[in-house]
């Protein structure tokens, strides 16, 4: 019975490490089924009243022309940082 209890505690501890963990156990199931698909994102693009592109989880209020734009969460959308010559 002892063994029981101490197997169950010691598995309920692994679990949750696991669980609280994924970079330890992603790397098991890459490019196997049980590898969890990325989420998909909606961001709004719009040009703004001083000309300066918006990029947000929303649409803009009023007529404001935007652009709809999805993106799952393994890809990059931060702009990078422009280089000075």
């Amino acid at each position: 019975m002892k063994f029981i209890i101490i197997l169950l505690i010691a598995l309920s501890g692994a679990g949750a490490y696991l669980y609280l963990n994924p970079d330890v156990w992603q790397p098991w199931v890459k490019d196997t089924p049980l590898e969890p698909a990325p989420t998909k994102t909606q961001v709004y693009k719009w040009q703004d009243a001083n000309g300066q592109w918006q990029i947000t989880d929303h649409p803009p209020t009023g007529k404001t022309p935007y652009e709809n734009l999805e993106y799952t969460s393994d890809a990059n959308i931060v702009p990078s940082i422009p280089v000075d010559d």
